[in-house]
C-alpha cells in the first residue's frame, strides 16, 4: 500500500515538473526576455560652427535645457568687423556701377551722335557725286568751265573721306560704350561673401537643437572654441530607448511594434511600457578578426557554437525623466502575445 501511494506520489510530481515545464517554454516562446540590457538616447556632440574665444557659458553639467536656448557665445567682434568690411566693399561696388551707368550712358550719346555723322556725310557724298555726274556731260559742250568741274570732284572726294572719317569714329565710339557686367559680377560675389559673413555672425550664438540634458561639460568662459570640436554633449530626452542584446534564435519573431516591458534596476518595481523599434542587422563577434575580406572565427568550447547577440531598440512609450540615464541597466521582456 505505501508503494503504491510513493509511486502514485511520484508519478504526480513528474507530471506537475512537466506541465510547469511545458507552461516554462511556452512563456518564454510568447515572451523572450533578457537582462543584457541598457538604456540609450540619441545625443549631439555640440561643436560651433565658427571657432572664438567663449565670452559667455549660459549651462552647466546635467542641467536640462530647452531648444532654442542660448547656450553659450563666442566672441562676436572679429566677425562683426568682417561682415562690416564686406558691406563697406559692397557699397563701394553699388557706388562704381551707378558711375559706370552714367558714364555708358555718355558714351552711348556720343555713339548715336557719330552714327548721326555718318548720315550726314552719305547725303554729302550723294550731293557732291549728283553735282559732279551733272557737270562733266556740259564740258564738253562750253556750258561749265573745267575749273567747275575740277572743284565739284574734288567736293565729291572731299565728302568721301568726310563720310569715311565719320564711319571710323563712330565704331570708335560704339567700341568705347563699356559693360558693367564685370562690375555686377564683383558684386554678386561680394553678396555672397556677406551672407557668408551673416552667417557666421549669428553662428556665434549656439542654442539648443531640442529639448535636453548637457552632458560631459567641463569647460568655462575663456576657452577656445575650434570649429568642430565638441564643447559639451547633449541628450535628446524626447525619446528613450532600452536597447536588449536578443539570441539570434529569438529574434526572428521580433518585428518593429511588437511591445516589450523594461525593468529599471534602479527601479524594478515600476515596469515601463515600450515596442520594438528596430532589429540590429549586424555585430562584430568580439573573437573575430578579418583577413582580406574572409573572416576568421576562432572555435571555442570544443565545437559548441554559442548563438550571437543582437541589439533590439525598445522604444520607451512615456518614460519618467527622472530615471533616465544612458546606460541604466535594464531587464526586457517582449510580448509576443501583446503586439500592436
Amino acid at each position: 500500500m505505501k508503494k503504491s501511494i510513493g509511486r502514485l506520489f511520484v508519478l504526480v510530481v513528474a507530471l506537475l515538473l512537466a506541465a510547469s515545464a511545458v507552461l516554462v517554454a511556452r512563456r518564454l516562446d510568447s515572451r523572450p526576455r533578457t537582462d543584457d540590457a541598457f538604456l540609450e538616447a540619441d545625443i549631439v556632440h555640440l561643436a560651433p560652427d565658427v571657432s572664438g574665444r567663449i565670452v559667455s557659458l549660459n549651462v552647466r553639467n546635467n542641467q536640462s535645457v530647452h531648444a532654442g536656448d542660448v547656450l553659450f557665445i563666442i566672441d562676436q567682434q572679429p566677425y562683426a568687423l568682417k561682415l562690416a568690411a564686406v558691406r563697406a566693399q559692397s557699397q563701394a561696388l553699388e557706388a562704381r556701377i551707378d558711375d559706370s551707368l552714367n558714364e555708358v550712358a555718355s558714351q552711348v550719346s556720343r555713339a548715336d551722335a557719330a552714327h548721326t555723322g555718318i548720315g550726314n556725310a552719305r547725303a554729302q557724298l550723294g550731293l557732291a557725286s549728283s553735282t559732279l555726274a551733272r557737270l562733266e556731260p556740259l564740258l564738253g559742250k562750253g556750258f561749265v568751265t573745267a575749273e567747275q568741274v575740277d572743284q565739284a570732284r574734288t567736293a565729291r572726294d572731299s565728302a568721301r573721306i568726310t563720310l569715311d572719317q565719320a564711319i571710323q569714329q563712330a565704331q570708335a565710339a560704339r567700341q568705347a560704350v563699356s559693360s558693367v557686367r564685370p562690375l555686377e559680377a564683383q558684386l554678386a560675389g561680394n553678396r555672397a561673401s556677406e551672407a557668408l559673413a551673416e552667417r557666421d555672425l549669428d553662428k556665434t550664438v549656439v542654442r539648443a537643437p531640442f529639448d535636453g540634458k548637457v552632458i560631459g561639460l567641463n569647460v568655462a568662459a575663456g576657452e577656445y572654441a575650434a570649429v568642430g570640436h565638441p564643447v559639451f554633449t547633449l541628450i535628446d530626452t524626447s525619446r528613450w530607448y532600452a536597447v536588449a542584446n536578443f539570441r539570434e534564435t529569438e529574434i526572428a519573431r521580433m518585428a518593429p511594434g511588437t511591445a516589450a516591458t523594461v525593468y529599471l534596476m534602479a527601479q524594478p518595481e515600476q515596469p515601463l511600457q515600450g515596442h520594438i523599434d528596430s532589429v540590429g542587422w549586424g555585430v562584430l563577434p568580439d573573437d573575430a578578426s578579418r583577413t582580406g575580406d574572409m573572416p576568421r572565427v576562432v572555435k571555442t568550447l570544443d565545437w559548441v557554437r554559442l548563438a550571437q547577440r543582437f541589439p533590439v531598440r525598445v522604444l520607451l512609450d512615456q518614460p519618467p525623466q527622472d530615471v533616465m540615464r544612458i546606460g541604466a541597466s535594464a531587464v526586457v521582456v517582449v510580448r509576443h502575445d501583446d503586439r500592436r
